[in-house]
């Protein structure tokens, strides 16, 4: 980590705010990223960042100015543009004030040494023996193995005050075979969690499953086997088109008018949980809101939208603690989105399995094709296959798919109890947390 102290400077700009309230953040990230392409470690990037955000409110508006630089007279200027961005702001209808209290943050285990502290050439140690045990096989490797370590500092002028460090690895293999290509991904709160051997026997397991049965694939409605990384595709869309405060207000998310109401499988559970330990946990949103499991999805039945402080106040909806970005736009987020499991086996499934698709991942997502049901359409990728009288019969193309996800999570007919995290490039702090599901009636458009 950088000699910056993110407390310290926050105190600093909420004294310069100089309004009727404020809130900051300030986040530190240490940050080291192997990308490799042909089993060759291509690019090493280490990256150090840190970033003041200071919003004020005078009169009931926002205005929100940031910085990378923290000398004072920095941070007074960075004060001075936030101030006058509020002043000529309109006031938000509803608003009332920043967070004065809330409960303490849970004390969660956010923070290992040996990840915050791993050396680049440990890192290509790793990814060497894939490397080589890929060229065993016939096999290259691409992708990017991902480690950092963050420390942020949240608080507002009403003496709220949150502080955490945090560590993270991210990593996502392609196998690449002449005949075929597969792919696994995983993120954790540590590079032990992470397993990229285990990512690169998995993915080389895809891309040479197979390769003498290649079928021909008719369009239609199929059953579909859905792996964690597929499903974390569609609920970064989901995340975006349905359960944020905005899409909730402005009537594009299928939450409206459905609150309490079962409309999708009473086996389908999903909350936004950032206290879960087997995931990625993190204490409190950068509003300072301390964080708790809140249930958007409840065995089908329709909860909540994840809302900041401001769309709470709005839309009258219960604080949920889902502010990630002082100025967003959505107005909440799920950056800790878990899909609770079920009982099966992967091999279950596909033996419960008729006529059916076995998909690893999808590519080319479109999810803004109708918000109100969720339609959404994709390609299959590295690794698509077909079941057959409960069996693998043979290896697919890439597979073109349109399909309602509202519809698709009515039809849920079995999730695995095994469940992993898949991370996501707009998402620092968590992801998506998944089993593999089973789904009826998914419409593939083309093969």
């Amino acid at each position: 980590m950088t000699g910056h102290d993110p407390e310290a400077i926050l105190e600093r700009a909420l004294a310069a705010a100089d309004a009727d309230e404020a809130d900051a953040v300030v986040l530190v990230t240490d940050r080291n990223i192997s990308r490799f392409a042909n089993s060759t470690i291509h690019q090493n990037m280490s990256e150090t960042t840190a970033e003041l955000s200071l919003r004020v409110v005078v009169d009931g508006a926002f205005g929100l100015a940031s910085t990378t630089v923290f000398d004072d007279d920095e941070i007074r200027r960075t004060a001075d543009l936030a101030r006058e961005a509020a002043r000529l702001a309109r006031p938000l209808p509803g608003f009332k004030g920043l967070y004065r209290q809330s409960e303490p943050p849970a004390v969660l285990e956010t923070w290992d040494e040996a990840t915050a502290s791993i050396a680049p050439a440990e890192k290509a140690r790793g990814l060497r023996e894939v490397f080589d045990r890929g060229c065993r096989s016939s096999i290259e490797y691409a992708g990017s193995y991902t480690t950092s370590a963050m420390s942020v500092a949240a608080g507002n002028s009403h003496g709220v005050r949150r502080s955490c460090r945090a560590t993270s690895a991210d990593a996502t293999l392609i196998a690449i075979h002449a005949e075929g290509s597969g792919y696994a991904t995983r993120c954790a709160r540590t590079a032990e969690g992470a397993g990229v051997t285990e990512l690169g026997d998995e993915s080389a397991t895809k891309a040479t499953m197979l390769l003498d049965a290649r079928e021909s694939f008719e369009p239609g409605r199929y059953e579909v086997i859905l792996e964690p990384a597929a499903i974390a595709e569609v609920m970064d869309w989901m995340n975006m088109i349905a359960f944020s405060g905005q899409s909730f207000e402005d009537g594009s998310s299928f939450f409206v008018g459905n609150i309490g109401s079962q409309i999708l499988s009473d086996s389908l559970t999903i909350a936004d949980d950032a206290t879960d330990p087997a995931f990625l946990p993190f204490p409190f949103d950068l509003e300072g809101f301390a964080k708790s499991r809140v249930a958007l999805i409840e065995r089908g039945v329709i909860r909540t939208p994840v809302v900041d402080k401001a769309w709470s106040d709005r839309l009258g909806i219960a604080p949920t603690g889902n502010a990630w970005h002082l100025g967003a736009p959505e107005h909440g987020s799920a950056f800790h989105l878990s899909i609770e499991p079920g009982s099966a086996s992967r091999e279950e499934l596909i033996r419960s399995t008729e006529r059916g698709v076995w998909v690893t991942r999808f590519n080319y997502v479109n999810g803004l094709l109708e918000p109100r049901t969720a339609l959404m359409t994709g390609t299959t990728r590295d690794g698509t296959f077909l079941i057959r009288d409960g069996r693998i019969a043979g290896r697919l193309p890439n597979l073109r798919w349109t399909q309602s996800i509202v519809e698709a999570l009515a039809n849920v007919a079995g999730l695995t109890a095994e469940r992993r995290a898949v991370g996501t490039w707009y998402n620092p702090f968590g992801g998506t947390i998944a089993p593999t599901l089973k789904i009826r009636d998914w419409n593939f458009t083309s093969g």
